[in-house]
């Protein structure tokens, strides 16, 4: 699959901003240097500051090379220049001959679809959301990655411990993204100001999957025809093709409904240009391009080659279904090789019956078999075996999703197998970090739900609970759909709130190793409900070291911050202070305070001043200014507090 569709304003804007220049992000630092990022915590490889742009996608070094030498002049818009020319028939023979030339370096420097270290391992591609997404961009994310799971083995997961995974973050550069997995750390998907579309995320997760635009293939030509009078000045390369050796793909027709075709307007002069169309008629109509609703027939097949992803089988997400081996139960083929998964809310568990069994019996199951797996991947705990004509017992997961695997060989067939799942919400969690969520979240809950959590974590700890999406029907008491949270393991334990409407609550702590959570829902209005993680707590300040701060320990749930004295402030490491500007200690009787500066303006820079000031030794007054540039968080500000000396 070798589309990036920009039918409506906004969405071309996305595109547009990709091609914008990586000092826009000395911009947004200039402007305010004391705006903590994700990229400030994860170092993830950047597309913002990637050696060049094709259109939303990122190119590194290797990609920047193959490139120039399917430029006509060898030379690549990067991010400090733009300075391609448009490419011409003529230019057409000089890249023929570069490429005759050069042939035998590109075939091994292949693009991300022919490239076996850049598509994701199993099909496993971890990932992290950054902090600064609303709870409603959450939810369309993970819709986004479901779309791509239903449809493919692919399989999206929270990042635990893993080297290699993406961050869903807002960077300057718009809706960006590296072309299949890079490896060696995280690498950031870049999801900017009007990109949090659902079909726009699904574009972009198209790239980290490992999939280039559509009409870069080596056949494009025999489909479509590049306008290229009509095409923006400086971005004629956006509309390069590959040769054969650098992009695979896979067999598969040239598909004019992929979403990762350009639409027909994509970097024109004027919205009402056209710079790619079709070249011929499909059922006697010319084809569309540039969808942004959902993955084509192409898409869909193209990534289950690239994966290798079983021909039987299915990825369910609904709530409760069922399945059966295939030909079931006029009997299964030879050498048959089914895999389904199962995945349901984070926070509810499967219920896993099989309800008819008949499949050839051998010693420990060695030939044809069903396999049950307590996870996502074949390398998950093995919960069950199965051969014969037993039924096995009934199976609940741990977490909320199952593998299940069938294989046959050539010996004697049976007639297979059939199963059926429910998902249940509630019971016991006994981990120190997950996910809770309302049943059937990013989509509408259910009528008439009811389920309680106890979550236990370590002995010693607290529970952290933070929710980052929430939106329950709203009434005064919250007396219909609800969200119940308790300190401690019961519903006698002492509440913490009972809550409802779309507000987040505030982040909350359990005093023990135990919180109580319940969720119900009546038969009238459903909404999108909510999303949560929980973790261990604990006080890092009460520790000996103090978190290793200089002065000043301040715990937050999760986590924890240095601060300063009065007369200090923090230093570059955020750890050590420093003798600030201006502020200090005051011992006098009398006097007066004045913003830097004074009579004229304070600097425009970021400036905190701290005062005591210790009249009668009874009392302290502190006093604290801010100042930052117009247009950031703090423009100004002045806090005064009193405290008992």
């Amino acid at each position: 699959m070798v589309g990036y569709v920009m039918e409506v304003a906004p969405a071309f804007l996305c595109l547009l901003l990709c091609s914008l220049r990586v000092s826009l992000a000395a911009v947004w630092q200039a402007v305010d240097p004391h705006v903590t990022l994700l990229g400030d915590v994860i170092d993830y490889k950047d597309p913002c500051k990637a050696a060049a742009f094709l259109g939303d996608i990122a190119l590194d070094e290797d990609d920047l090379r193959m490139f120039r030498a399917l430029s006509s002049d060898g030379a690549m818009p990067t991010v400090q220049t733009n300075n391609t020319d448009s490419v011409n028939s003529s230019s057409e023979s000089i890249r023929s001959k570069r490429a005759r030339d050069r042939q035998s370096l590109r075939r091994r420097r292949r693009a991300a679809t022919s490239r076996p270290e850049r598509v994701w391992p199993d099909g496993i591609i971890p990932y992290v959301i950054s902090g600064n997404f609303t709870g409603s961009q959450r939810a369309i994310f993970r819709q986004a990655m479901r779309h791509w799971e239903k449809h493919t083995c692919v399989t999206f997961t929270d990042r635990t411990t893993e080297e290699s995974y993406i961050v869903f973050t807002y960077r300057p550069c718009g809706c960006c993204s590296y072309v299949g997995r890079r490896g060696a750390g995280p690498q950031a998907i870049s999801i900017g100001k009007n990109c949090d579309k659902f079909g726009i995320v699904v574009h972009e997760l198209g790239h980290v999957i490992g999939f280039w635009h559509e009409h870069t293939r080596p056949d494009r030509d025999e489909h479509v025809s590049i306008i290229r009078d009509n095409i923006q000045p400086g971005q004629e390369y956006n509309f390069l093709k590959m040769e054969p050796g650098e992009v695979d793909s896979l067999g598969e027709v040239y598909d004019f409904g992929s979403i990762m075709h350009y639409a027909k307007n994509t970097f024109s002069r004027g919205i009402f240009l056209d710079t790619i169309l079709p070249r011929y008629d499909v059922n006697g109509v010319r084809p569309p391009i540039g969808q942004r609703t959902q993955l084509s027939k192409g898409d869909i097949e193209q990534a289950r080659k690239l994966y290798k992803c079983a021909r039987c089988g299915d990825s369910l997400q609904e709530s409760s279904g069922n399945f059966s081996s295939p030909g079931f139960p006029n009997g299964y083929s030879a050498y048959a090789h089914c895999v389904w998964r199962i995945s349901v809310t984070p926070g509810e568990k499967i219920v896993l019956n099989f309800t008819s069994m008949d499949l050839f019996r051998s010693h420990l199951c060695w030939y044809d078999h069903v396999e049950v797996r307590d996870g996502f991947r074949r390398k998950a705990p093995l919960k069950g075996r199965f051969c014969g004509d037993t039924l096995p017992e009934q199976i609940i997961s741990t977490d909320s999703q199952l593998w299940i695997e069938f294989r046959s060989s050539s010996s004697w067939l049976g007639k297979g197998f059939t199963a059926v799942y429910e998902a249940i919400c509630g019971g016991e969690v006994k981990r120190d970090s997950g996910q809770i969520q309302s049943p059937n979240y990013p989509d509408d809950y259910q009528s008439n739900k009811m389920c309680v959590w106890k979550i236990t974590v370590a002995e010693g700890f607290n529970v952290g609970l933070s929710f980052q999406s929430f939106e329950i029907e709203k009434h005064d008491s919250c007396a219909y759909d609800f969200v119940e949270v308790r300190d401690g393991g019961s519903d006698s334990s002492p509440l913490l709130g009972r809550f409802c409407g779309y507000d987040k609550p505030d982040d909350m702590k359990s005093s023990s190793n135990q919180l109580w959570l319940k969720f119900g829902s009546d038969g009238s209005v459903n909404k999108a409900g909510f999303a949560g993680n929980f973790f261990k707590e604990m006080d890092e300040c009460s520790r000996p070291d103090h978190g290793h701060c200089e002065q000043r320990c301040l715990n937050t749930l999760g986590s924890y911050r240095c601060a300063c004295d009065p007369g200090y402030e923090l230093a570059a490491d955020r750890r050590s202070c420093e003798t600030a500007a201006c502020g200090g200690f005051i011992t006098k009787l009398n006097g007066s305070l004045t913003t830097p500066g004074w009579p004229k303006e304070y600097p425009p820079t970021r400036t905190v001043c701290g005062s005591w000031w210790r009249p009668f030794s009874t009392a302290s007054l502190w006093c604290s200014m801010c100042s930052r540039p117009k247009g950031m968080m703090c423009v100004s500000m002045t806090m005064w507090r009193c405290a008992v000396g």
